[in-house]
Formats: structure tokens, sequence, C-alpha cells
């Protein structure tokens, strides 16, 4: 299945050549890949020519492979150099040894020692983690490519940009430049593989002489990641060294995984290219805009033997049809060149679903790249042993990973050794023919790069719709630059109205912030500003989210504007950085705010911690204005306007100064600064961690605290709130946490584990809090204590019996990460401050709850807008309907689902979203969903932030 060769000679001027399904490479068992001897006697003599095997690396690749089909010629020697040192010298073993593995330092050397030893590679820093390791950008290609690589990064970058770039400018681009190739590894720190492989590929690619990689460097920029993940890395390495080495009873190893890799998340590190809060997703963001990559390929392991990412479907309608036949153009080469060699358990389909582009790799998805994955089989562990694939339990798109297919035309066995080489052979065997590819269709790949972003400003030239227009001021203007803040950090151009303007679709003022559709990233842009509908009719259930609308989950309007004379609306560019400040009118000395649902009022109320601060319970008014209940007061106090303006100007909040307080009726309670402590579990720390990073982001002080300080008691002695983060666990691993057979498990900073002990550290992460310790969480409660739980870790009191009346439902409800509808039924309450009374949050596939009709004026939101259905069915007990009711009722109903996906609306509808129970003298504020969910859904944040500026208040809840 050849791309015909005049494909390569249609010009771009026309943009309409048909894509065909691109040549796989051919097998690594081929003589031409082989060696190309010129002789059959030459080649017997050395079956590598022409490179020539490193001596002993032949041996130790074949001692470490378990079974010769799990490997192949391409990766079963290393080429030698006399001048450039391989990884097996430098490191002192073959990379997949079994038992070893690379710190970052270790990785990071050598490939400086390559990059100082090879003419043929470059190193560069591209970022920095959180906890102050470097991120490395390492580029291979042959002399000519790496002394020329500022003129090929600006000729991707040109050919991103269609609008200066003419198809006759591009073919001379494309003409005279390269595909770049990015390789992302190491990202999920458990998964050891990549980051050694890339080590072998990259000195692979540097010094063979084999043909197909000669042409891979003359024909391709590589760059390489090595480690996207540092902080992770170097956990991992000090605890499978600690934990797991010589352990190789895979049914019975210990946990192979420390509880933190990076400073705040582990696995959410790869659900956070819309957000952008991580600093490895801003460095590899920062690569893609500095190269343009043609590809970008994130290495993973999870799945039997090598599955090559490209989704059963649905596919996000906003990405362009040319990505789709690249994706299976792609799988299909590495599917080809790895079956034909005889390797077993490679796939493709069958994976992921091709909707929701969340990921690491979406960041070339999403900007008219490539972005694509690998699955690989990892074991968790530097240890060779024996796995087991169970036809039951490893299923995709319904059928066992063992099951011969169409797209997995030799199926892996059911039982078998497995090592880290493997591993390596699988991963390094599929990144080269992938390569291969690159090198064969290099014209057609920057072509097509070239036409995906033309088609895309087309589309936004020709409209539906033309722009959407953001009003600068929606309550919260901070807010609301933030998320055109993030816009312009995903490459998509904002203006700013220079004067008011009026289209079809209404009036919007100076100032406000247009984002034009006219532009290379419109698919993305669209993606990002329209709330997205999920096809109910999917045949298979999505892997993710399947909602990222920023307007839906910002709680901010982006109006689409259908209007071609938005076209003519003269705009001020906007750079990153936007500047907000707040305004403070009077004097005071009185200070007030009005609630308009600012998100930054924790922050607010952490700057002003040295003043006393009242909160309005009841709207009221001053002067001729109106304020909302939630409102501040800010009595007069010593220093506090200076205070007061250097807030407004950080925070962007404006303040009205009066001289005197409204009336004592005007009721009211003070907002006292909560001791505030953040509990995490030793058994799953990742979703916590986005609690931590918005916390920190708005230096709000708190305690991070353990089980054991949990289970050591005299809580409400030291806080008088704790938050009890959503996790991933089932209730009874949130009680006994890691089994205490592994009893103790140390986390903790030592000469042999220099990089443990960060964030937090324990002599003995096992055993939960235990039943000692929820007796511990009782006795805070009843002593007046703030018990706040998001998410599933709602399950704690409400399964657990710290509250009673609640009960958990049955299944039936399917939101997989979608905004829904929800309805306070109590919007005087203080946790409705700032909000409509209808509103929305996100939602996950989180348990349902109900709570006794005695009880339920513990409910503070509800979800959905109307009854649960069985109160509507005794509300008209047998009552007849006139015929065209139903159809009425329809017209009139408030639909729940606002973006992404929802089965079994009824069952939800009118169930409790958050509770608000007396628990002893305390309170338990269980909010059954997530409110702060991978920093992605920020006005549910202010939720949260209610309960916090407000605890006090709730103890004198009926």
């Amino acid at each position: 299945m050849k791309r015909a060769h005049m494909f390569g000679a249609i010009s771009l001027i026309l943009l309409a050549a048909a894509a065909q399904t691109p040549q796989a490479p051919a097998s690594p068992a081929s003589p031409a890949l082989t060696a190309q001897a010129p002789a059959a006697a030459s080649a017997a003599k050395n079956p590598y020519a022409p490179d020539t095997a490193e001596p002993g690396s032949v041996e130790a690749i074949a001692k470490f492979t378990t079974e010769a089909r799990f490997g192949n010629p391409w990766v079963a020697y290393l080429p030698d150099s006399a001048t450039v040192p391989s990884p097996a010298e430098f490191l002192g073993h073959i990379v997949g040894a079994a038992g070893e593995l690379s710190s970052t330092a270790k990785i990071y050397g050598y490939f400086r020692k390559l990059a100082e030893t090879s003419p043929r590679v470059r190193v560069e820093t591209i970022g920095r983690t959180e906890e102050g390791r470097d991120i490395l950008l390492v580029a291979v290609a042959d002399e000519e490519g790496i002394r020329d690589l500022d003129r090929l990064k600006a000729a991707t970058a040109a050919l991103a940009d269609p609008r200066r770039t003419t198809p006759e400018a591009a073919e001379a681009l494309i003409a005279s430049s390269r595909p770049v190739y990015y390789f992302n590894g190491g990202l999920h720190s458990t998964e050891l593989g990549s980051p050694e492989m890339l080590m072998e590929m990259a000195y692979r690619l540097a010094v063979s002489d084999q043909p197909m990689i000669r042409q891979v460097r003359t024909k391709v920029l590589v760059l390489i990641n090595p480690v996207s993940e540092p902080d992770g890395r170097d956990k991992e390495v000090d605890w499978f060294y600690r934990y797991l080495k010589g352990k190789t009873d895979f049914d019975d190893l210990p946990p192979d995984s420390p509880p933190y890799w990076g400073y705040y998340v582990f696995h959410d590190n790869n659900r956070d290219s819309h957000q952008e809060a991580l600093q490895l997703s801003k460095a590899v963001s920062r690569m893609f805009f500095d190269y343009h990559p043609t590809v970008v390929h994130d290495l993973h392991e999870s799945i039997p033997l090598l599955q090559t990412w490209n989704g059963t479907g649905p596919f996000n309608t906003n990405i362009d049809p040319i990505l789709l036949n690249e994706w299976f153009a792609m799988s299909e080469a590495e599917l080809g060149a790895l079956t034909s060699a005889g390797m077993p358990g490679v796939w493709t389909w069958g994976f992921s679903d091709g909707w929701e582009h969340v990921f690491l790799d979406s960041i070339g998805v999403n900007h008219n790249s490539i972005g694509r994955g690998y699955e690989t089989f990892g074991n968790g562990t530097a240890e060779t042993v024996e796995r087991v694939l169970r036809p039951n339990e490893e299923r995709y798109a319904g059928r066992p990973v063992t099951s011969q297919e169409w797209y997995r035309p030799m199926p892996p066995p059911r039982k078998f050794m497995w090592s880290l080489r493997d591993n390596t052979n699988y991963m390094e065997s599929g990144c080269l023919a992938a390569l291969d590819y690159t090198a064969k269709n290099a014209t057609e790949m920057l072509r097509d790069f070239y036409r995906k972003g033309y088609n895309s400003w087309q589309k936004g030239v020709k409209g539906g719709p033309f722009a959407f227009a953001i009003p600068a001021e929606q309550g919260d203007r901070r807010r609301v630059a933030d998320m055109v803040e993030l816009l312009l950090a995903h490459g998509i151009e904002v203006g700013r109205a220079n004067a008011a303007f009026k289209v079809a679709e209404g009036e919007f003022p100076a100032g406000t912030y247009v984002v034009r559709l006219d532009q290379p990233y419109r698919g993305y842009a669209a993606d990002l500003l329209t709330f997205q509908a999920f096809p109910s009719d999917a045949v298979y259930e999505p892997y993710d989210d399947v909602s990222w609308s920023l307007p839906a989950h910002y709680g901010l309007e982006a109006k689409r504007i259908d209007d071609a004379k938005i076209k003519d609306v003269p705009l001020t560019a906007l750079l990153k950085g936007i500047k907000t400040e707040g305004v403070v009118n009077g004097a005071g000395p009185v200070f007030l705010l009005k609630d308009s649902g600012q998100e930054g009022l924790l922050a607010l109320r952490s700057r002003l911690a040295a003043f006393r601060v009242e909160i309005a319970e009841k709207a009221f008014k001053a002067g001729d204005k109106d304020y909302p209940a939630g409102s501040w007061i800010l009595p007069d106090q010593k220093g506090l306007a200076d205070a007061v303006k250097r807030a407004a100007a950080e925070l962007a909040l404006d303040f009205d100064g009066v001289a005197a307080a409204p009336a004592a009726d005007v009721a009211r309670h003070e907002s006292k600064v909560p001791r505030l402590a953040v509990w995490h579990t030793w058994a799953d720390t990742e979703a916590v961690g986005w609690v931590r990073l918005v916390l920190d982001r708005e230096k709000v002080p708190y305690a991070y605290i353990r089980d054991e300080d949990i289970r050591a008691g005299r809580l409400k002695d030291r806080f008088d709130v704790i938050i009890f983060g959503h996790n991933y666990l089932d209730l009874q691993e949130q009680i006994v946490g890691i089994d205490k057979k592994y009893s103790p498990m140390a986390f903790m900073k030592t000469k042999d584990t220099p990089n443990l002990g960060v964030p937090d550290a324990s002599a003995d992460i096992t055993g939960g809090i235990g039943w000692g310790g929820m007796i511990k969480l009782e006795e805070f409660l009843a002593a007046g204590g703030v018990l706040v739980t998001l998410g599933n870790g709602s399950a704690l009191p409400l399964q657990g019996g710290l509250v009673r009346d609640v009960y958990g439902r049955g299944g039936g409800v399917f939101t997989p990460g979608s905004e829904l509808k929800v309805k306070f039924t109590r919007p005087d309450h203080p946790l409705a401050y700032g909000m409509t009374e209808v509103t929305s949050v996100f939602r996950s596939m989180l348990p349902v709850y109900d709570i006794a009709r005695s009880a339920r004026k513990g409910v503070v939101l509800q979800w959905g807008t109307k009854l649960r259905a069985e109160d509507r069915e005794e509300e008209t007990p047998g009552a007849p309907k006139p015929p065209d009711a139903k159809d009425a009722a329809k017209k009139e109903e408030v639909k729940m689902l606002v973006s992404g996906a929802i089965k079994g609306e009824d069952e939800l509808e009118g169930r409790p979203a958050i509770l608000d129970l007396a628990a002893g003298k305390g309170r338990v504020v269980a909010f059954l969903f997530n409110p702060i969910h991978r920093d992605l859904n920020r006005s549910d944040h202010r939720f949260l932030w209610n309960a916090l500026l407000n605890w006090n208040a709730l103890l004198l809840q009926k």
C-alpha cells in the first residue's frame, strides 16, 4: 500500500491532493534493512554491515531478550564507534539489563556526552520542574541538520502559518526542509523503559551507517525529551532500588510506585494539555512553538505488547480529516514492519477513542501536527518476570488482547517471561519504523502539515462562526483574563476591541476580547470555546473526560459571532501577560466588596489575614449600589486602606470606600481565617495534588497532613477545617491504606534514597488512618471541626459512619467528565454566595448518593433543576395529563447536560450534589463532585472557597 510517487509532484497551489495509505517500511528481517551487504560472504562474516557490532553488545542484548521473537535485527546489536561512547559503555551495562535503572542525572550525563562527542547531536534545556530539575531536549540529525537548526525551525514556523506563506513559498520550503519528529519519554514514572531506550536509539541514530538510519538522519530532524517528568523519574529509581530490586514474583510485588512522582501530581500529568498548569506541559509547549514538530510522539507502557494509538472513534470534529489518515497510515506502517519481523502482540485501533485531546501528545493534535503514542508492555520493575495475559481481564474494544483481529494479526502469547530489554526492543523497533516511514514520506508529511493549517485558516475565513466575543466584565475580570491568557499560551490569537461595536449577535463595549477564527489554530480555538456534545450513539465508551470547554468550566460567556461584520472591528492584538487591576472607589475608612462570584476571594482573605472581615448574609444597599448576600464589609481598621489598594491591584478586585458600615440590621458574620489542613492518604496523593497546586498559586497557607497525623489525634487543637480530597480508592482503601504487610515502608530522604521524602515524608506509609483514625476524625467533628470532602473522598464520612441518613444508589448514571446543571435548594446558604440559583459544575464518574427525607435540609445543591423522579410522581399521583403535556414539558424543561455526555439523567436528577451535615458540634461538607478537577473547572473552585471563607458560619446552620 504505497503512497503514489506522483503525489509529490502535485503542487500545494491546487491544495487538492488526495491522501492514500502510505507504504510500510521493509521488515527488520529483510536483507534490505539488516545489512545490504554487497556479497553473501561478507554478510556471513558481518551480518551487521555496513556497521560493526560493538564487542559484547550482541551477546548482552540476547541475554536479556527472553525469546528471539521479542527482538529483531534492527535492535540485536549496537553499532561500534571509535569516537562516540555507547550507552552500554557509559552505563556499564546494556540498556534493558535486568535490575538496572538510570537516574535523570545519569541519562542527562549520557546525552551531554553524546553531544560532546558527536557533531550530529545537540542538547538544550527547555524548562525546569517544580522541584528545580532541568527538562532536557536532544536534537539528532546529520551534521548539516544540526548546523542548520535555526533555518529548519524557521521553515516549520513558516509552514505553520499559511497566512504569511503562500502555497508557492510553501513548496520551496518543503523542498529544502525536513519533518521534525519529537519523542517524549518518561512522562509516567512507573513506565520505566522509554528513558533507557531513548539513549540507545539516539546513539544508533547518531552513529549507525545502515542505509535506513542514514536516510533518517538526512531527511528528518529527530527531537528527544528523554525524561519529561524528571522529579518522578528520580523518585521512581530510588524506589526501585529500595523496594523492588531482586523481587521477581510479579503477582506479589510491593507497590511499584512511590506515593509521588511530580511535586503535585503523577498520572494526571498526561491530562494537562489544555490547562498547562504543570511545568512539564509548559516545557513541551515551548518546544512545540520553537520547532513546530510534524509529529509529537509520547511513549507509554501499559498494554501488551505494543499498541500504536489512533482510536476507535468517535473522532473530534474540530480536527482535520487529514490527521485521521495520518494516524492510521503510520500505525499500519509500524504494524506491518514489526509483524513482518515476527514480533507478536503488535496492534492498533481498539484503544482510546480520538474524541478528547487532553493528553500531552495533544499539544501536537491541537496545533495541526500529528500527536500520537505507544503503549508497550512495561513491568513496573526493571526485573524480568513472568506475565500471564488473562482474556477476561485484558480486554479492549470488547475483545481479549490475546485474540487475532484485523488490527492485531499476530496476538501475543498468553504466558511468557518479559524483561525490560524485551520492552526496549519493541519500543525502539516501533520508533525506528515510524522514523523510516517519516523519512520516506517526508515531503508529503510537511505538505500535509501545511495543508492542515491552511484548511483551518480558510474555514475561519469562510465563517460559521467568524469569531467569538468574550466580554471583559463578567463579574470576575481576573478569571476572564486568565482564560484569555490560556488561549494566548496555546498560540491562539486574541484581540481587544478598540471601541464599542455592534453585530447581529449584540452590542459589545470597548475592551471586549475577540477571537477571530481566520487563523491557523481555528480548530483548537473552536474546540476550546464551544461546548462539547459527545455522540450519544457512540459504540465505545470514551477513554477520559469528554468536556473541556473553557467557557463552561470557567463559568464565562464566549459569544459565537456569525456576523461577518466582526471582521471589520478594529482590534489591538494581545500578547501574553495581560494586565488586570481592580479599582478602589472612595477613601473609606470602611470598605465594601460586592460579591459577583470572584474566584480571588479566598486569596483576598489570605492577603487581609490581619484584618477583620464580615460577610453579609442578606442583600443590602449602600448609597445607590446594591450588594448581594456574600458581599464583604471591612470595618475601619488601621492600615486597611493601603492593604485594600494592594489587594485590588494584585487580584483585580473592586472595592468601594464608604464613610460608615451598613446598618446593624444587615445580618452578617465574621469571616475568620481558618487554620486549614489538607489531608492526603499515602495510598493516593494524585487528585489532592491539584488542590495543593491551586492553593499554592493563590498563596493560601495550609498544613499538609498525613495519615499518621490523623491517627495522632488532637486535630481540633491544631485545625479548624480539614480538606479530604478526591481520590481513586474505595472506602476500605481510604481507611486502611497500603497493606501493612509491607511495613515499615519509608518514604524519606536518606543517603540511599536522596530523592524521596518530597513533598511529604514518612517513616512508614502503610496502614492508612485505620479505624483508630476514624475515631480521631469523629472527635474532631465532635469538638466543632469542619471536615470538607471532595468527590470520591466523600465516601469516607458518608459511607464510613461519620454522618447518618445518607446512602449510595445503584448504577445507571454515566457522566464521563461533563458539565451539568445544578440548582441550589438553599439559595441563602453560605455555600451559595456569589452564585446564581441555577448554575453548573463538572462531574466525573462518581457515585450517586441520596439522603433520607427527614434529613433533606442537609442538601444545599442538587443535580439538575427538577425534583427527584419519585417526588415528581408523588406530587401528582395518578393525575391525567393532557395529550400535549409531554411535548410542552419537553420544550420548557432545563436539560441537565451543558457540555459533554450523560446517560441516566433521570436517576441523577434531584439527588444531592453538595451536603452540609451536622456531626457533633462540627460539620461535614460533602462535595459529590470534585470542585478542583485537574485545574480545569475554575468556576467550581468558588464552591470550595465559600466553605473555607464561611466555615465558622456553617457551625451555626440548622
